[in-house]
């Protein structure tokens, strides 16, 4: 899946969003892309940003862990052994 900035004028796949298409979700094969007719979804910039925020707030990733909390798990490990 990839995100693609568009050069040519579509309307956004929003409902009821009226605004012009800059950008367009690119399903590849499968998935979304029987969806959508295998074009992919076109979003203007204010739905491409609502969308992310909504993604933001179900996919949160989890922060790496740092050097001292990996050297801690690694004492720990090997005490254990």
């Amino acid at each position: 899946m990839e995100l693609i900035k568009l050069n040519v004028e579509s309307r956004c796949d929003m409902h009821l969003c009226r605004n012009r298409a800059e950008y367009r979700v690119a399903t590849g094969k499968g998935g979304l892309s029987a969806l959508f007719g295998g074009g992919g979804l076109y979003l203007c910039r204010d739905c491409l940003v609502k969308l992310y925020e909504a993604m933001g707030k179900e996919l949160v990733p989890k922060s790496p862990d740092n050097v001292i909390k990996k050297a801690i798990k690694r004492r720990e490990v090997n005490e254990n052994k």
